[in-house]
């Protein structure tokens, strides 16, 4: 019998003896604690305090939006409201709004008892009263408000400011 078969072969590269990364220890990968407690203690306060700080500033120097009041005059009522084919007339339960003041207010949007919304497009001219139906009100989900099954107990209508703020106008029912 051969013995060619059994014989174990030496390996084709030889490692050198003199290559020091053979006799080192592994790296470890784990993490290392990079910050002291006081180090860490200080960038977990600088994170929660620095935004409460800035809010309350911003909020000292603007304001609440609601100290802006809006001029407009707001009235829930039952007006004739002209039907889709426009030959007639029907009354239906409204919201109306009237721009009080001497100035134009666009971004009109109003609530009904902070769920139901409606975002006017056009601006609210001087002296101009906008008759909505109260079934247009809906959602963010797309459900309509239904007159009579819940009763109106806060409308409230924002709009642009000329100084750039937002008015704010909150009528409780």
């Amino acid at each position: 019998m051969s013995e060619s078969s059994t014989s174990p072969t030496p390996p084709s590269a030889s490692v050198s003896e003199s290559d020091p990364e053979v006799h080192e220890p592994p790296r470890s990968i784990a993490p290392t604690p990079q910050l002291s407690t006081r180090g860490l203690f200080l960038a977990l306060a600088t994170v929660c305090f620095v935004p409460l700080f800035g809010l309350s500033l911003y909020a000292v120097i603007f304001g609440k939006a609601s100290e802006h009041e809006l001029p407009v005059e707001i009235l829930i009522d039952r007006r004739p409201l002209l039907t889709i084919e426009g030959n007639s007339k029907l009354l239906d339960d409204v919201v109306v709004v009237t721009n009080e003041a001497d100035f134009e207010i666009p971004n009109v949007t109003m609530n009904l008892n902070g769920q139901y919304f409606l975002y006017q497009d056009k601006p609210l001219a001087v002296g101009e009263t906008l008759v909505l139906r109260q079934a247009a009100f809906a959602t963010k989900s797309s459900q309509f408000w239904v007159p009579g099954r819940y009763p109106i107990t806060e409308i409230t209508v924002t709009g642009k400011l000329p100084t750039g703020a937002r008015g704010v106008k909150e009528v409780q029912f």
